[in-house]
């Protein structure tokens, strides 16, 4: 027998989507993507969330919540994470920089 998911629905809960700003979804979205390609870093890494956070001298319970795709990310942040896990989480565009 194959277990598959029940249909839930639900008032409240459809009451939510409905009304949901699509900037709220795409914020949700990115950090969703930045979870996961942390995520990915720390796989490819061989790393578990406990060493990134020993190596940050950051709480274990911090990069939980960074992977859990909810935690607004300041840009220091995720500059230090891309410079221990050798990834790049965002791209400035380099002609910009020129300008400044």
């Amino acid at each position: 027998m194959e277990n598959q998911a029940r249909k839930y629905k639900s008032p409240v809960v459809s009451n939510f989507i409905a009304r949901r700003s699509s900037n709220d979804f795409d914020k949700t979205k990115r950090n969703m993507l930045i979870a996961v390609l942390i995520d990915d870093a720390l796989k490819a890494k061989g790393w578990s969330k406990k060493q990134l956070a020993v190596v940050m001298h950051k709480n274990p319970s911090e990069v939980t919540k960074w992977l859990s795709g909810t935690h607004n990310f300041t840009l220091e942040t995720l500059y230090l994470i891309e410079s221990y896990l050798g990834v790049k989480l965002f791209v400035v565009p380099s002609n910009d920089l020129e300008s400044v």
